[in-house]
């Protein structure tokens, strides 16, 4: 990877956590036994998160399962706590799903499921 390229990705993820700090998924967290600074899921992502995952414990080794999980929980916060209009998170979906790697749309909601998967994993 070029240097380049390394401060694309490095500036594709900072934009990313921005966009889901700004979004309510994500925050900091601001437990006092915490030496860095570190983010964490928020309470009303990790709900819609564990209403679509069936067994975290059966889940947590298969990280396609919880990469859909975690889209899917994406797609319906956004409806549900953005109040992104039904219409217009279906057509987002299915655009997402229709398209896959061919559409900015597609590799940018990737970037949120892949930035979202490290944090769940790092807690």
């Amino acid at each position: 990877m070029s240097e380049s390229d390394h401060e694309e990705t490095v500036e594709n993820v900072a934009s990313t956590i921005e966009d889901l700090l700004r979004m309510g998924i994500i925050k900091f967290d601001d437990s006092s036994d915490v030496e860095r600074e570190k983010v964490i899921l928020t309470a009303k992502f990790s709900f819609i998160l564990s209403k679509l995952m069936i067994d975290p414990n059966v889940m947590k080794d298969d990280q396609q399962a919880i990469l859909k999980a975690l889209y899917f929980a994406f797609l319906i916060y956004l409806y549900e706590e953005l109040k992104l209009p039904q219409r217009l998170t279906m057509a987002l979906g299915n655009d997402i799903e229709k398209f896959q790697d061919s559409s900015e749309l597609s590799k940018s909601i990737r970037r949120y499921v892949m930035v979202l998967y490290n944090i769940l994993r790092e807690t």
